[in-house]
């Protein structure tokens, strides 16, 4: 993937955009050490978060490796906050840009996360936590070999292939194992049509909530 140069991210106008999107809006935070994780082979790294309304947003960055274009994984829960012991799962993810090489190579993919927090006390530490990163999403074409691997990796559980108007991997659940729920089920069959790197990236840091 070669990006132009209008992808490139400039933070501070990127992110001083973003923030007059809803107001009140607070000054972008920057985390608590470490910025930057790295497991598996797979690094992120943690830009800025802040807050509008009732939205805490996070901007991330996390490498781009086999040339796939991956994101934090493929399901709500793959990316949440804890705060004051209440975990809250992403609600969108945007693209914000990607960083280039000299030679104009993609080499990190930056999100902005946006999570429906409500405000907080002051000085209330926050808790990200990526659990996993997935690369490319399988196409529609590529359910047969999904239902191939299912044969061999996990008998129990059978699938239908489904047309996607987008051409997207898209199936529904026939059998499953006992003592798996359908979610779990669910979660295996999209993990097992794409590429998958298993964290978890954790971050802490704090947000100043704008008085309304």
């Amino acid at each position: 993937m070669k990006p132009s140069r209008s992808l490139i991210v400039i933070w501070i106008a990127v992110l001083s955009t973003a923030a007059c999107a809803k107001s009140p809006a607070s000054s972008p935070t920057l985390a608590t050490e470490p910025f930057t994780q790295s497991h598996n082979g797979l690094e992120i790294q943690f830009v800025s978060a802040y807050a509008a309304g009732d939205d805490l947003l996070v901007a991330l960055c996390y490498q781009q490796p086999s040339g796939a274009n991956w994101v934090p994984g493929r399901h709500a829960d793959d990316a949440t906050i804890t705060v004051a012991g209440q975990a809250y799962m992403v609600s969108s993810l945007d693209l914000i840009g990607f960083r280039a090489s000299t030679e104009s190579i993609a080499t990190h993919r930056c999100d902005r996360l946006t999570f429906h927090i409500p405000p907080q006390p002051p000085a209330q530490v926050f808790r990200l936590t990526i659990a996993h990163m997935a690369g490319n999403t399988a196409s529609s074409s590529d359910c047969p070999e999904v239902q191939r691997r299912l044969e061999a990796e996990a008998p129990d559980i059978k699938i239908d292939c489904m047309e996607d108007p987008q051409g997207f991997f898209s199936h529904g659940l026939l059998e499953r194992p006992e003592g798996m729920t359908d979610q779990e089920a669910a979660y295996f069959v999209d993990d097992l049509a794409g590429e998958v790197v298993d964290g978890p990236w954790e971050f802490q840091f704090t947000v100043a909530f704008p008085d309304e």
